[in-house]
């Protein structure tokens, strides 16, 4: 017989229950389940092929069982050849879901090559559903057979299109087998175990058609080959759901971790590294290999977990040999609500931190500099404030002190001070011994001062003391004690003492201004002067 699609002697036939009809009916219903559990699951990379694939699956699983549970050889035929498109798409699915799997790519190939992928097995389904007018898929040669396990089966002559369309399958399976091998090969060690169980679980159905084609092996007298596929579904689908690489590990290990130029340490709950990225690898290579305490990790380990005691999420971490800082990001990673381990990626921050540091240096050092130009800018004050011979206040800083002085609610006496005749010193001893006279005469008037006396130098050999707090007659008293102590020295290293005159002028609040006081004590000095020199008058105008 030629086998065609005859749907009528489908329609004619008897039935007959199958040893494998309750395990072919569970594997059907599992698979539609697994379809709909992965279009429900969490997006995970080649979710749609994978579900897709599924219900392929399951429509061949259904075909072989309506196959063998028909008794007569048209239907049988017919049930036969419409299961190939089925079973064509269900390897190039299964190489796709791979491909977006292994790749992280929800996409897959473009949609010209995935067009240009699909037109061999669209062919291959057409020409097997049109065997009827060329017979090259299943030949004449067809023929029931005498029952095996107590049911009729019918051998099939195979023609050249069934070997084309055994090659197709076979070629996608291999594809799927090499980038499955390639993902072992290229897995961490903590990863390989469950590249090696795709491996295992894709080899079960590869093993089960060749023993069906080459040795005629059955189960429960049926084809194995669709029974095997749909366990390899179910493999996949227990590993894709139990498999803690897609919740601890993004799957684009390429793009979105390997490579990442951040170095990047998965960790569990005893803080053992579980995988870390070439970044990290190159940072600190563990002695010993990938999967170890993360305190055996030279230089990273003991400063890291140094750090990850004090529970920041985000923090610097220093390192040393050689001196560098990163930045420290702490993710938690929990599957189920149980946490499984964290997620710590390191940002090299020495460029910055080297820059930030620098800047410091800078502010330093400008900081230095700033309080040095103080520091100048106080003494330069302090020379203008200050006679250069003498060393004491000069006329700018008695404007400020009286100024000062002059808010506050005590009475204020301005003492005039003059050396006796010198202009006599000068011209027999020489400017010299006039300017050491000088120095002399104020360094002996500070020994004599109150704390809140000031002495000043306003002329060459003429001074003036203000006094706080002090009327008239207690200012020229304190004169007078100076006046006992300046005759003690030998200024300017005379023989014959040096005398001085002094003039009296006082205010009460309301202070009178400094040119006010000035003039009634350089009137008092004058009048000191006057008569006889080496004396002190008290003003007479009495101040404010």
């Amino acid at each position: 017989m030629l086998p065609a699609i005859d749907l009528a002697a489908c329609a004619e036939t008897t039935w007959q229950a199958t040893p494998d009809l309750p395990l072919r009916v569970l594997i059907a219903a599992g698979l539609v389940a697994l379809a709909g559990w992965a279009s429900a699951h969490r997006p995970f990379a080649g979710r749609g092929a994978f579900a897709a694939m599924s219900l392929v699956m399951a429509a061949w699983v259904t075909f072989s069982l309506t196959e063998h549970a028909a008794r007569e050889p048209d239907c049988k035929a017919t049930v036969a050849l419409l299961s190939w498109p089925a079973i064509v798409l269900q390897p190039a699915l299964h190489a796709l879901f791979l491909f977006q799997y292994l790749n992280s790519d929800p996409r897959g190939p473009a949609w010209r090559v995935r067009l240009l992928l699909a037109l061999p097995p669209l062919a291959l389904a057409g020409l097997a559903l049109s065997n009827g007018a060329h017979g090259l898929f299943y030949g004449p040669g067809t023929t029931l057979t005498p029952p095996v396990a107590g049911m009729p089966r019918l051998r099939f002559e195979y023609g050249p299109i069934f070997y084309a369309a055994v090659c197709v399958g076979y070629a996608w399976v291999a594809l799927a087998l090499g980038m499955v091998l390639r993902a072992w090969a290229t897995a961490r060690p903590a990863q390989r175990n469950q590249w090696a169980a795709f491996l295992v679980a894709m080899l079960v159905p590869l093993a089960a058609n060749a023993s069906y084609i080459v040795l005629g092996w059955r189960l429960f007298g049926a084809d194995p080959t669709p029974t095997a596929f749909a366990a390899t579904a179910l493999v996949f689908g227990l590993l894709i759901g139990r498999n803690r690489l897609f919740t601890v590990v993004p799957l684009a290990r390429r793009a979105l971790f390997a490579e990442l130029p951040d170095p990047v340490l998965v960790l569990d709950g005893e803080r053992w590294v579980r995988d870390a990225n070439d970044a990290a690898l190159r940072m600190a290579p563990p002695a010993g290999g990938l999967d170890r305490p993360l305190a055996e990790w030279p230089r990273l380990g003991p400063a890291l977990l140094r750090h990850l005691g004090t529970g920041d999420e985000y923090g610097v971490l220093e390192l040393h040999g050689p001196s560098a800082w990163y930045e420290v990001q702490r993710r938690p990673l929990a599957t189920r609500g149980a946490s499984i381990g964290e997620l710590v990626v390191l940002h090299d921050v020495s460029a910055s931190h080297e820059a930030h540091n620098a800047t410091l240096r800078t502010l330093a050092a400008r900081q230095v500099e700033l309080e040095k130009a103080t520091a100048l800018q106080a003494l330069l004050r302090e020379q203008a404030m200050h006679d250069a011979l003498t060393g004491v206040l000069n006329r700018r800083a008695l404007d400020e002190r009286h100024a000062h002085e002059r808010g506050g609610e005590l009475p204020l006496a301005l003492v005039l001070l003059d050396l006796d005749h010198f202009k006599r010193i000068n011209d027999t001893h020489g400017h010299a011994i006039g300017d050491a006279v000088l120095r002399d005469f104020a360094a002996a008037l500070r020994t004599g001062l109150r704390a809140s006396d000031a002495l000043f130098r306003i002329g060459g050999e003429e001074f003036a003391l203000l006094m706080p707090g002090v009327v008239p007659e207690v200012a020229e008293r304190r004169v007078e004690t100076l006046r006992g102590i300046v005759a003690q020295w030998r200024l300017g290293g005379l023989a014959d003492p040096v005398t001085f005159s002094a003039g009296v002028a006082a205010s009460r609040p309301p202070h009178a201004s400094l040119p006010g006081l000035l003039e009634e004590a350089d009137a008092a000095l004058y009048r000191a002067k006057r008569d006889g020199r080496n004396r002190t008058a008290i003003a007479t105008g009495g101040g404010a």
